[in-house]
């Protein structure tokens, strides 16, 4: 009895307080909240429970949500410029449209989520978990993602102009009409990925694993291949001296 009494009383301690929507903050129960619309610049979130809470429209620059939870949250139309999301659970979220630009993703859980339109020029993300997101028309300029996982994504006509996605896994990506100049995709696996009709203009594959990987009308200038392996058939007659495709 005295066990299960403390079990109970450990159980109410450790569940995070519910908090006051009106002045929100960090590590409370916030799913009975709805944020559409609010702006709360520099607020602080941090291990906040958001799971499904509606945040569209909302505009929150320089907000903390480290290991907060917005599984399935609704973020879309939203601008969280210049926040941090590190070790955030983003799994199955709504970003459509939402404005990540020079925020911190670092082992975020994206994993599904819809990330249709979404802002994410000059991101630091890297250990992220992309996998199976929808991705379609994504800006992400100059934005760093070393050592994550995006399998299966489908970026199409995805803008990822000087970015950095080294020792990446991206494999099965949908990637067609990629807009990836001066992109780094050294040491990632890309086995079975498209990147038909794609711009890769002084990009970078060293050490890439290129197993079945489409390149059909992909445009090369400089496009180093120095060190890939398994190059598929069609793009070895491309690649000259150097190791360089044009």
């Amino acid at each position: 009895m005295i066990r299960l009494i403390s079990m109970i009383v450990f159980c109410i301690w450790a569940a995070p307080a519910l908090g006051d929507c009106s002045a929100p903050f960090a590590g409370r129960d916030l799913r009975d909240c709805s944020f559409a619309q609010q702006k709360w610049h520099g607020k602080d979130f941090t291990g906040a429970d958001l799971r499904g809470v509606d945040l569209t429209n909302m505009e929150c620059f320089g907000c903390r949500f480290d290991d907060a939870d917005l599984r399935k949250a609704n973020l879309k139309w939203s601008d969280f410029s210049e926040s941090s999301f590190k070790n955030t659970n983003l799994s199955e979220a709504d970003l459509f449209h939402t404005r990540f630009d020079y925020s911190n993703l670092t082992g975020a859980n994206m994993r599904k989520a819809f990330l249709f339109g979404t802002d994410m020029n000059y991101v630091r993300a890297d250990r992220v978990d992309l996998r199976d997101s929808n991705m379609k028309d994504v800006i992400m300029e100059g934005a760093r993602f070393r050592r994550s996982d995006l399998s299966g994504a489908y970026m199409l006509r995805g803008v990822i102009l000087g970015s950095d996605f080294r020792w990446s896994k991206l494999r099965d990506m949908e990637m067609t009409g990629a807009s990836a100049e001066e992109v780094n995709f050294s040491g990632c696996d890309l086995k079975k990925t498209v990147l038909r009709g794609s711009r890769l203009l002084d990009a970078v594959f060293i050490g890439a694993n290129l197993e079945g990987v489409v390149f059909e009308n992909a445009m090369f200038d400089n496009t180093d291949f120095r060190g890939a392996v398994n190059l598929p058939a069609d793009l070895k007659p491309k690649i000259g001296e150097r190791w360089r495709a044009n």
